[in-house]
Order: structure tokens, then sequence, then C-alpha cells
């Protein structure tokens, strides 16, 4: 299902998300993460860390289905959180699976928010040997486009802020 605001085309998928980047450069790099399944902007802090709050949704969602398990150091791959009372580190796992997920939000409400430095709707489609295989599309630089890899991805979000020199 497609849309269209203020001119440029949107496409109604149950795993987008907004990526709104309110600063980005150098070691700084941060923003928040919209998508339906969540009325509270996802704030982070690098974006790595957006990438992996995404893959995160896309593993709860079961939407793209990944292909291969990812592999870690760690047994269990999850956020680590200190428990302050008994000075214990534990690990807070993503719920794989779970059925009973229900939108929050409208696509519109959505896609209205905008990022200080860009804003990128992103559509992950597959989610193949490894990375991500989707499209891409800069709100502000109207233009879509689509990428192979969770590499190149990163690569399409920092040309679009890319300061031109002179």
């Amino acid at each position: 299902m497609e849309d269209r605001h203020n001119g440029w085309l949107a496409l109604h998928s149950p795993n987008i998300v907004n990526l709104c980047m309110d600063s980005y450069g150098g070691k700084e790099q941060q923003g928040r993460l919209y998508h339906l399944y969540t009325a509270e902007a996802v704030p982070f802090s690098s974006l790595l860390e957006a990438m992996d709050r995404m893959d995160r949704l896309y593993d709860m969602l079961e939407l793209p289905q990944a292909c291969t398990r990812l592999r870690s150091f760690q047994e269990n791959r999850g956020e680590r959180k200190k428990d302050r009372a008994e000075g214990k580190e534990t690990i807070a796992l993503p719920e794989r699976g779970k059925k009973d997920i229900k939108r929050v939000e409208t696509f519109d409400k959505v896609t209205e928010h905008r990022g200080k430095d860009a804003t990128f709707l992103i559509r992950v489609k597959y989610r193949q040997n490894s990375s991500w295989q989707g499209e891409v599309t800069w709100v502000d630089g109207q233009k879509r486009e689509y990428f192979r890899s969770a590499l190149e991805l990163i690569r399409l979000i920092d040309s679009a802020l890319e300061v031109p020199e002179g």
C-alpha cells in the first residue's frame, strides 16, 4: 500500500521504522526511532545502537524473519543492566515470537516525526546472509534508495548527512 506525503512516496509496512537523526557528526550520533508498536520515542546514542534496537524489533515481530542466527561471544545476546540493589549484572533478552503484539500507532503518526539533522523511513524486507536488505527513504531529500546490506544502509545514511567541503 502506498501513500503520498508532501509529494514524496511512502510505503506502508508493518515493520517500518522512522529514524530521526538529531545529531550526526564525529562521535556523536543521537536521535529517536519510531515504529507502530510503541507510542513513545525509542532514543539512541549511536547508529549502531539504533540498528540493534531495530534488529530486536524485527526479532520480536519475526518480520522479516532472520535466515541465520547471529553468533556472539556471550552466551545470551541482550542488554546488560546493573541491579543496583545487589550490584549484579543481568541480561534482558528480547521476547522472541511474541504473538500478541499490537499496533499502538498509525502509519501517519509514526511518519510525522522529524529529526533535527535528517529523517529516514527504513523498511527492511529481508534479513538474509546475516544482514538486511530493503529500502530507505530520505524524507528531507525526497529520495528513495534500495540497500543490500546493513553496511550499505549506513553508507546511504552517511552520504545524506555529509557536509560538502568548501
